[in-house]
C-alpha cells in the first residue's frame, strides 16, 4: 500500500508543478524535472527504481502520442523548414556520425552502430511544440 500512496503523491505533485508551470509561463518538463530533484533530496523519500524498459514501454510513447496530438497539420505547414532542417542537423546527422564512429572504434556490426546511433540521437517532441507555440519562433 505504501507504493501505491507513494505514486499518487508524486502525481499529485506532477499536476500541481504542471498547473503552475502553465501559470508561470515556464516550460512544464523543466519544472517537473526541478520538482522531482527536490522530492529525491528530501530525507526519508523511498528510494524508486525503474528499469528503461518501463520507460521505453510505459512512459515515453503516452509523451510521444500527446506532443503529436497537440500539432496540427496547419501548424506544422508554418514551420515545416525550420524543423525539416533540425531533423536533418539534430536528429540524422548525429545518428549518422554515432554509427559510423561506432562501427569504426568498437566491434559492432554496422547494423548494431545504426541502431546505437539511432537510439542516441533520438528526437524532442518538446521543442517541436515550443517552436509551433510560439508562432515558430521568428522563423520562416
Amino acid at each position: 500500500m505504501r507504493g501505491v500512496g507513494t505514486v499518487l503523491a508524486l502525481v499529485v505533485l506532477a499536476t500541481v508543478v504542471a498547473t503552475f508551470a502553465r501559470r508561470w509561463r515556464i516550460p512544464a518538463p523543466s519544472l517537473l524535472v526541478v520538482a522531482g530533484l527536490g522530492v529525491a533530496l528530501l530525507p526519508g523519500t523511498p528510494r524508486i527504481e525503474i528499469s528503461p524498459e518501463a520507460i521505453g514501454l510505459v512512459v515515453l510513447p503516452p509523451l510521444l502520442y500527446a506532443s503529436a496530438e497537440d500539432l496540427s497539420w496547419r501548424e506544422l505547414k508554418v514551420v515545416w523548414k525550420p524543423v525539416g532542417v533540425l531533423v536533418i542537423g539534430l536528429v540524422l546527422a548525429p545518428a549518422a556520425a554515432v554509427s559510423a564512429v561506432a562501427s569504426a572504434a568498437t566491434p559492432l556490426s554496422l547494423p548494431m552502430a545504426l541502431v546505437l546511433g539511432a537510439v542516441l540521437a533520438s528526437t524532442d517532441p518538446v521543442a517541436v511544440t515550443v517552436a509551433v507555440a510560439s508562432g515558430g519562433g521568428g522563423w520562416g
